[in-house]
């Protein structure tokens, strides 16, 4: 050939059909170019809808692990992207069954196509053509035109073709691209469950991750009431901000989520409406509509002790459900993922219980210990705890982050353990200290520190034990410590102690009223006192979050008359 073919244009001829054709093919190269699934399907149903001048066009593709024909790119009718239909069901799974296409030019009651079985809620088209798009060995998807030339009905198969092996590729990479997505995000969160022990924050990230990535309306995570048997909702994407943890209880046995926490089950439902087992009334609780529903069981391990050693029991203690599928139906991936979510959410309980437990029981530890010390003077009984909470509020006023409030917590509970080493006749004294007496109260502080100081948990709580008793002008003790020598912590224990002693009764006088406390405690600002420590805890009490040793034994009295 002496002048071969530069362009699709010229293979094809200058007829204006050849032109139109080779204007298609060219259409087809550039769709073809697409990488992201999405684009390249809505590009390629719109070209063949161009091609044969179609007025509504559909593109369906199986999913991998059910077989389901799930609607990937629709126009000119309803927006249907994401339904699903079975692969027996309609003219679409017809085709996709046998493999040849399906062309009704007389559309009517009794024919082969249904408009609403098909997803065409609403159209009456009078032409229908069905073909599939199909490589050696393998069906890739279907596509669906309604209302075409006839004449040039071949065309839109012909880019079909064209297109095929690119939407194959396409489909493989999206498949690979939510797969790698998966991992990543997996991998995230089990990076994060190491780094707080905030339960309900990383619970929450395991909630939204999973809705993000199985691609749900919502998810939620329910807790058994151990003395009910009721499953309780402890945390929910969908859930009304005002309802509050517990007010959404399914009763036992009741619903899916109580089968599931009954029997163990993986459940799958496409249609809960076709389920007995669906429970309505947590929808009407929360106004929400539940369709379909992927729900998996949360197992816990419970460490029983007895004997020498203890066993490990497993129980089921709730379950994790995601709900209403956006695209599709639930898959295999889609449960073996919430599985193992499931499985890490138990684990964060059990750690956070095993924290709480451990917590609680050393906070028991501690209250016993101070309230011993206390116990020591009967003037000084419940001033630890008192000093405690009114530095803990402080610390709050001040904005200061959890963990540092958490340290204040047990440093101002412990800020007198030092008085185990004064003698109990100096510290029961009703009348004033001698010098030799005074030096060894002054001693408490520091005592109390070396105490301390051989618990590893609390070398970060010693400086409220240590300088409660220093003062911003070095006029303090034990070390006469001076300005910013004297930590944060040091500092408000210091102005907890000072109001809890001024307004408590004392051998020596009569307990202050609070206004007449803070204005001493004002007056020593920037002296003694830390000015910003004394008007946060104003502020505190002018909130209502503390009240004075005296308040609360009117309070007391009130409530008793009551």
């Amino acid at each position: 050939m002496d002048n071969p073919p530069r362009t699709i244009q010229d293979l094809f001829g200058g007829s204006d059909l050849g032109r139109r054709f080779a204007y298609f093919l060219e259409r087809s190269n550039q769709v073809s170019a697409q990488t992201e699934l999405k684009n390249l399907l809505d590009q390629a149903l719109e070209l063949m809808m161009e091609a044969c001048q179609a007025k509504a066009g559909l593109l369906y593709l199986p999913e991998q692990e059910t077989g389901e024909l799930i609607c990937k790119a629709a126009r000119g009718g309803n927006d249907i992207q994401g339904r699903g239909l079975g692969t027996e069901a309609g003219l679409v799974g017809k085709v996709f069954q046998e493999g040849k296409p399906v062309l009704i030019e007389a559309v009517t009651v009794g024919s082969n196509w249904n408009a609403e079985r098909d997803g065409w809620h609403g159209l009456k088209p009078e032409r229908v053509y069905s073909f599939l798009l199909a490589l050696p060995g393998r069906s890739v998807g279907v596509v669906e035109l309604l209302d075409f030339c006839l004449s040039e009905l071949t065309w839109a198969e012909i880019l079909g073709s064209r297109m095929v092996s690119e939407i194959a590729r396409a489909v493989q990479l999206e498949d690979t691209r939510l797969r790698n997505e998966r991992l990543e995000a997996m991998l995230s969160i089990f990076g994060q469950i190491g780094s707080t022990l905030d339960r309900d924050q990383v619970l929450r990230l395991m909630i939204d991750y999973a809705r993000d990535v199985i691609h749900v309306e919502a998810c939620s995570l329910f807790l058994v009431d151990q003395e009910t048997g009721e499953a309780v909702l402890y945390l929910a994407s969908n859930v009304d901000q005002q309802l509050q943890r517990g007010d959404i209880r399914v009763p036992a046995g009741k619903g899916i989520i109580g089968h599931v926490v009954q029997s163990g089950e993986v459940v799958r439902v496409s249609d809960v409406k076709k389920d007995e087992r669906h429970y309505s009334g947590s929808d009407h609780s929360i106004g929400f509509t539940t369709r379909a529903i992927l729900a998996v069981p949360l197992r816990s391990r419970q460490v029983i002790l007895g004997g020498e050693r203890g066993t490990i029991e497993e129980r089921i203690i709730g379950g994790f459900e995601a709900i209403n599928k956006i695209e599709g139906t639930f898959t295999d991936d889609d449960a073996e993922l919430l599985l193992k979510l499931a499985n890490q959410a138990a684990t964060v309980l059990e750690i956070a219980d095993l924290y709480s437990d451990a917590n609680e029981l050393f906070f028991d530890v501690v209250k016993a210990l101070t309230e011993a010390i206390d116990a020591k003077d009967p003037y000084t009984e419940g001033h630890s705890q008192r000093v405690c909470e009114f530095s803990v509020e402080i610390a709050r006023q001040m904005n200061m982050p959890a963990e540092v409030t958490h340290r204040i917590r047990l440093g101002s509970l412990l800020h007198d353990v030092g008085k185990i080493g004064v003698p109990d006749y100096i510290l029961s004294k009703p009348g004033h200290l001698s010098e030799h007496e005074f030096a060894l109260i002054k001693l408490h502080p520091a005592i109390g520190a070396k105490i301390m100081s051989q618990v590893r948990l609390l070398h970060s709580e010693l400086p409220a034990m240590a300088e409660h008793h220093e003062r911003l002008d070095g006029n303090g003790y034990p070390k006469g410590l001076k300005g910013d020598e004297i930590s944060q912590a040091g500092r408000i224990v210091a102005v907890a102690d000072v109001f809890d002693a001024l307004t408590s009764d004392r051998p020596y006088r009569h307990a202050l009223p609070a206004e007449e406390a803070f204005d001493y405690l004002s007056r020593g600002s920037d002296s003694a006192f830390d000015r910003q420590c004394v008007e946060a805890l104003i502020q505190a009490y002018l909130r209502g979050t503390i009240r004075t040793q005296k308040e609360r034994e009117q309070l007391g009295k009130l409530s008793i008359a009551d």
